[in-house]
């Protein structure tokens, strides 16, 4: 009896130390936790196994725009609204390397519309490279020519400023005190000059704590003709072939100057902004194209006028820009700007001539409410006129009168 109960005690052990080690917990694997990257700002994290920090970032717009509420006497049939809904994709890096720190840039977006369609489009793209010497920047950005490029938060009318991104290799240099100098050769395509050509930029700016103040200029590469087009965008033929018109010059340019002044002994967040911008066969700086619309109508035969072609009939003038921002509270700010254009072109060539004054104004505001960070919730309208003034005749002029609505959200 001793033996066998010796034996079955040994077993009750052995079973005993087997359910034991099943027990025992895993040891786990060592995890390469992600790491936050605060040299950078808020948001940014480290790449397992790389030295490169990534920020991700995106935005969500939903917006309704009217189409002209004003009566022209025209026949065009406009749509009752413009709506869309859009996402954005934000993708920004930094990277510390011996040539200095490497910043990349990539925004995209997707967006559905009120007729039931689609797109899909890269915005800004590019890669800038920082060091004692200077910024390089190399790829799509915003033009260094920009200087105020509205502060509304919808802008249901267009107003006669610069806002162009553009294909660009650029150099910016910090000279100390807040004062920086910049040269760029930027695409001219992008502002309807010469195909395979280059605009070149320059610019020295200062900006401190009673805001900022900055100029620029730049040389425009015309194209060699432009394409006379219908209101609604049709070439116009004579006989068989398209009728074009031939430049009158090879190089255009533009200047700017802006200044803008913090107020915030009256709000948080006030200012107001002053900028005005002289542009010779350069319309695109002005943003003077008229395409909206009856306007196609301004010129004779009911011509469709683009940048491009107030360019290569040596189309001159400039635009005066003004803009006021006030915070209510912190949550709830009114915006107000406006810009007036005068042009003037004198072109007789090839069976077309022009000898007129245009004239447009355009006054937008805006509401907003930002009850959280990244949301904006924003009423907005406008109101613009043009006038067409051609020598021998009597001048011709065209009212927009736009509201608008936007909720958005960035993260």
């Amino acid at each position: 009896m001793k033996l066998k109960a010796l034996l079955l005690a040994t077993a009750g052990v052995a079973v005993a130390g087997s359910a034991s080690a099943a027990d025992l917990p895993v040891v786990a694997e060592p995890v390469d936790y992600v790491q936050v990257c605060d040299a950078y700002g808020a948001g940014f994290f480290k790449i397992p196994g790389k030295d490169t920090c990534l920020k991700i970032g995106g935005r969500i717009r939903t917006q309704i725009v009217s189409d002209n509420l004003q009566d022209n006497d025209d026949t065009t049939k406009y749509n009752d609204y413009d709506a869309i809904a859009r996402g954005y994709l934000y993708l920004h890096t930094m990277t510390d390397t011996e040539i200095g720190l490497i910043r990349t840039v990539a925004e995209m977006y997707s967006e559905w519309n009120e007729e039931g369609g689609s797109a899909m489009k890269v915005d800004d793209a590019f890669i800038q490279i920082s060091n004692n010497f200077a910024d390089v920047l190399i790829g799509r950005e915003a033009s260094m020519f920009d200087g105020f490029t509205g502060a509304v938060d919808i802008g249901v009318v267009d107003r006669n400023f610069s806002d162009q991104g553009t294909l660009q290799f650029s150099l910016t240099k910090s000279l100390g005190n807040g004062v920086t100098a910049g040269v760029s050769v930027e695409d001219s395509s992008y502002r309807d000059g010469d195909k395979n050509s280059i605009d070149f930029v320059g610019k020295i700016g200062i900006s401190q704590g009673w805001g900022s103040f900055s100029v620029a200029g730049a040389t425009h590469a015309i194209a060699d003709e432009a394409s006379v087009r219908d209101r609604f965008g049709n070439a116009v033929v004579v006989g068989s072939d398209e009728f074009t018109l031939e430049k009158d010059s090879s190089t255009g340019y533009a200047v700017r100057g802006t200044a803008t002044i913090n107020l915030d002994m009256i709000a948080p967040g006030d200012a107001f902004v002053f900028q005005a911008t002289y542009a010779d066969s350069a319309s695109s700086y002005l943003n003077a194209s008229i395409d909206s619309g009856f306007a196609g109508d301004l010129a004779a035969g009911g011509v469709s006028i683009d940048n491009g072609m107030l360019d290569v009939i040596g189309a001159k003038g400039y635009s005066l820009v003004a803009a006021f921002s006030h915070y209510w509270t912190p949550e709830i700010a009114t915006t107000i700007d406006g810009s007036w254009m005068s042009l003037e072109a004198d072109y007789d060539k090839g069976g077309f001539a022009v000898d007129a004054d245009l004239d447009r104004w355009a006054v937008d505001a805006s509401i907003g409410w930002y009850p959280v960070s990244g949301m904006v919730i924003a009423l907005d309208a406008g109101f613009a006129n043009t006038e067409y003034d051609p020598a021998g005749a009597d001048s011709v002029d065209f009212d927009e009168a736009k509201v608008g609505a936007r909720v958005q959200y960035t993260f």
